[in-house]
């Protein structure tokens, strides 16, 4: 369809994945006695970045439950058993986790809490995906100098944009500085980094760089009746996930983008959370 929606066919993980833990808040504590990494058996976790000067240590984990080939878990300080909520340096780590792999479909993102995070400790996604999307080269609206509204595939998305490394520290603050400012608002996020072009589109002057994309959206406390999927930073995307043939087969564009976009707010408060970003990040 003009989406280009990418539907994937993954039974053995809707079957087969951990059952999510309940969620209440979008500020519930880290719960020592539910299922959390510091419970990871040592064949599970791959490998440490480093970097001089080292910031707060992230751990790179298998998945066991895969969206992909290669999808991670990317693990800030699992001993410090922090719950859900997006830091800076967690979201530093994982941009210089996306510039490092040599995959171009490489790809991190972060589902908060009341938007599909499945376990509460702190963690985000690694995963390739070899299809491109358009989130990746359409233009952005601007909002203010440092931040834009992609309108581009199923869902709109505040748009960041960091062209090199020396752009990932300020980034990564202003991206947590806005979500700090949704969950203050009782509002859900999800965000996606991706290599892309400027916001501005292809042709607009200016090498390729990491978008990051940064979803608002209403939160939801456990499962919802009715629903085909769940929505999350990969359905926000434009990548569904599907849990059975019969929905893969049968399911038209039109039906997934209303059970994405029932998620999401008016277009009136997106640009009304829009300006009041814009004038956070001045």
């Amino acid at each position: 369809g003009p989406v280009r929606l990418v539907a994937q066919l993954n039974e053995q993980r809707s079957a087969e994945r951990r059952p999510p833990q309940p969620v209440r808040s979008l500020r519930d504590p880290f719960d020592p006695g539910a299922f959390n990494f510091t419970r990871l058996r040592p064949a599970e976790l791959l490998f440490r970045p480093r970097r001089s000067p080292p910031p707060d240590p992230l751990l790179v984990a298998i998945n066991a439950s895969p969206l992909e080939r290669g999808h991670v878990l990317l693990l800030p300080e699992p001993a410090r058993r922090l719950p859900q909520v997006l830091t800076a340096p967690a979201l530093r780590g994982a941009l210089e986790a996306a510039l490092l792999s040599g995959h171009p479909g490489f790809r991190v993102g972060f589902n908060g809490l009341g938007g599909g995070a499945s376990v509460n400790p702190l963690h985000l996604h690694g995963l390739c995906l070899d299809r491109p999307l358009p989130l990746e080269e359409a233009p952005a609206e601007p909002l203010g100098p440092h931040l834009g509204l992609l309108r581009a595939g199923p869902a709109p998305a505040f748009l960041f944009f960091a062209p090199g490394p020396a752009a990932l520290e300020p980034v990564s603050r202003a991206v947590c500085r806005a979500a700090e400012h949704l969950g203050g608002a009782g509002l859900a996020c999800n965000v996606l980094a991706t290599r892309g072009d400027p916001p501005a589109g292809p042709g607009a002057g200016g090498g390729r760089g990491l978008r990051v994309l940064l979803w608002a959206r209403r939160p939801l406390f456990g499962p919802k009746a009715g629903e085909p999927f769940a929505v999350a930073l990969c359905e926000l995307a434009g990548l569904l996930p599907l849990p059975s043939e019969p929905l893969y087969r049968d399911i038209t564009e039109a039906q997934a983008l209303s059970a994405i976009r029932q998620h999401l707010l008016p277009e009136r408060d997106l640009l009304h959370l829009g300006g009041e970003l814009a004038r956070l990040l001045e």
